[in-house]
């Protein structure tokens, strides 16, 4: 019977390349409009691009966390948890920062209807297996 070693190797998968491309496409963008001298327009193509990768959070950061090599389930969902809450409150000041009106209620609103089935399913059934 081979032992388990405390020691999880990073996972270079699919998940990796999907995290790899969400970054880079964000600063892509942003550096596209700022090379551009379109500098008014370079925050809102970066809100855009964060709102995309806020709409699928917990996906991104149970597939964030999945990367790392942290070999407890518990510690990892944590990990997945705090990569959440980072996007949640770095979607708001940056969407406060740039877009006008009440951003607060949108942003909630948003987590609350896009963010409650996606952990359901990434973090509460994914729990029991």
């Amino acid at each position: 019977m081979p032992s388990r070693s405390r020691f999880r190797p990073p996972q270079f998968s699919l998940q990796t390349l999907l995290i790899g491309t969400a970054v880079v496409a964000a600063s892509t963008a942003a550096s596209v409009a700022i090379h551009r001298g379109q500098l008014q327009l370079a925050p809102i193509i970066f809100v855009h691009y964060c709102f995309l990768l806020f709409a699928v959070g917990p996906w991104f950061a149970y597939l964030l966390a999945e990367c790392l090599p942290i070999a407890a389930p518990p510690l990892r969902t944590a990990v997945a948890n705090m990569i959440l809450l980072a996007l949640f409150v770095a979607t708001l000041k940056l969407a406060e920062a740039t877009l006008p009106g009440p951003v607060i209620l949108v942003v909630a609103v948003a987590a609350l209807i896009l963010w409650t089935p996606q952990y359901m399913i990434f973090f509460v059934w994914r729990m029991g297996d």
